[in-house]
């Protein structure tokens, strides 16, 4: 695979975890109701399973160990999840993850930061998960 080849897998993947994130986020969040769609993550902490940080971390180290019994076997039993379903879901649940931490830092004015840069804000995206 070239540059341009990997570039534009980047761009068809992006693609597909963006449609998939709308119809998961549909049936996992509320249906309707745009305005919670964390709503399935912060369940968690509110039946007192976890924190919904660590909701996250939960989903996404199911994900991985998953990835890891791909690449020490090679082989799957669960024929109806592929590998690169479990690429889109890794790439969905980080990109929840990260709204989320966005959401959690809004302003005393209503304002929110739209990214999370530098040594500090790594130091705070840690510190709100623990």
């Amino acid at each position: 695979m070239n540059r341009d080849e990997l570039l534009g897998l980047h761009n068809a993947m992006s693609h597909k975890a963006f449609e998939l994130m709308k119809r998961k986020n549909h049936d996992y969040a509320g249906g309707q109701d745009r305005s919670m769609p964390f709503a399935n993550f912060t369940r968690c902490e509110a039946m007192g399973f976890s924190t919904t940080e660590q909701g996250f971390g939960v989903r996404l180290t199911d994900k991985m160990s998953r990835l890891s019994t791909f690449c020490e076997g090679g082989v799957l039993k669960v024929a109806d999840e592929s590998i690169e379903d479990t690429i889109l879901d890794i790439i969905n649940y980080v990109i929840l993850f990260y709204g989320y931490i966005q959401s959690k830092r809004e302003t005393t004015d209503g304002t929110k930061t739209t990214t999370i840069s530098g040594e500090r804000d790594a130091v705070e995206a840690v510190a709100c998960c623990r």
